[in-house]
Formats: structure tokens, sequence, C-alpha cells
């Protein structure tokens, strides 16, 4: 049997290398679905804003708004009141939405706005647009309600 020459696996190895390269490297997610996988996730899990469900979200938050967080919880509040962020800021409610709409992105430079819109079962909805900036991925910054005011803004208030 003739010997194969040494420079035809030579250019067989990197084909075969291909999707371990691939897979390494994933290509970048879009703003929209990177909203539209942290709301999956918020719906399909506890939706109260506590220290805990704030840990398992992290993966989503950019690191300011994360730390802005982490700071409101370390703050001290009396047992028996009722916290200054009563619900869940994630979709601007006490009662939690049935569904969301995740909407197209509008990405300017480093800054990409996502509008959601919350419905609940009585027909009412809401829409929150979601600030996101790339950190290695993109990452919630902040959120934008309705009623003017932002997540980093009551946040900031509260401390």
């Amino acid at each position: 049997m003739p010997k194969q020459p040494r420079t035809r696996w030579l250019a067989v190895v990197p084909i075969l290398l291909l999707p371990a390269i691939g897979a390494a490297h994933p290509r970048p997610t879009s703003p929209a679905n990177v909203v539209r996988a942290f709301y999956r996730f918020h719906f399909a899990h506890d939706m109260a804003f506590t220290r805990s469900a704030l840990r398992r979200r992290e993966r989503w938050l950019a690191p300011d708004l994360l730390a802005l967080c982490r700071a409101y919880f370390a703050a001290p509040s009396p047992a028996d009141e009722v916290p200054e962020i009563d619900g869940d800021p994630f979709t601007d409610s006490q009662e939690y939405p049935a569904s969301f709409r995740v909407g197209e992105a509008a990405v300017a430079g480093d800054t990409a706005l996502v509008p959601v819109t919350f419905l609940w079962k009585a027909g009412d909805r809401r829409t929150v647009t979601v600030v996101l900036v790339p950190r290695g991925g993109w990452k919630i910054a902040d959120l934008r309600y309705e009623r003017g005011e932002t997540l980093r803004g009551e946040l900031a208030a509260k401390q």
C-alpha cells in the first residue's frame, strides 16, 4: 500500500477542527434575543425582587446595574415595612403579567433600546424599554418605565 503524503493530512485536520473553533467563539447574540432570553427565564421562575432572584439573573445584567441592585439589598430596611421597591421592577408591576412581547431593537453606537410589552389576562398592557450595553455581550443596563422613571433612578434614590 503506498504511503499517503503528510500534506494531505495537514489539509484535512483544520477542516475537522472547524466545528470546535465555531463552538468556542459563538456569534454575538442580538439585543432583542438577550432580552427575550432574560424574560423567558424571568417568567419561568420566581419574579419577586429578592437577593436570591437577583443572583439567578446576574448573567443578563450589566455590572453597574448589578452593583446598584446589590447595594439596594445591602441597605438596612425595617422588617415590618413594605420594601421601597414593592413588586417586580423588571415588569414594573405588583401583579405579575401573563405574557410578554419583545419588540425590535434600536441600536445606536454602544446602546440598544428594546421595547417589551407586558400583557395581563384582563387585557391591560404596559411597555418597558430595556437599555442594553455591550459588556462581554449585550447586558441589561437599565429599564425605562412608561411613567418616565428608570430602574437605576429608583435604585439610586433608595440608597
